[in-house]
């Protein structure tokens, strides 16, 4: 599964291999999260792509959701753990 993840500037440059994000999922409005990233690897532009954004990409990433930003900040996620997912985060 590819989810992408709407990162502030500073999470999106702070992002690493084996570090985390925090964001907000694409389409899902009010759906926040936590991704422990995986090994980064290199983000190929499809076309639907908006040209003055930034893209990243993650593999075997963790993810966690939780409906408010209060919520993820004291780790109290609303759904399962999704494992071994690909994250696309953009800025």
């Amino acid at each position: 599964m590819v989810l992408r993840i709407r990162a502030t500037r500073a999470e999106f440059e702070a992002a690493c291999a084996n570090g985390c994000v925090y964001g907000e999922i694409r389409g899902k409005r009010g759906l926040y999260v936590y991704a422990e990233l995986g090994e980064e690897r290199e983000y190929i532009s499809s076309p639907n792509d908006n040209s003055t954004t930034e893209y990243r990409l993650f593999t075997n990433c963790d993810v966690y959701f939780a409906k408010t930003p209060e919520q993820l900040a004291n780790g109290d996620f609303e759904a399962e753990e999704l494992p071994n997912a690909t994250v696309i985060i953009y800025c």
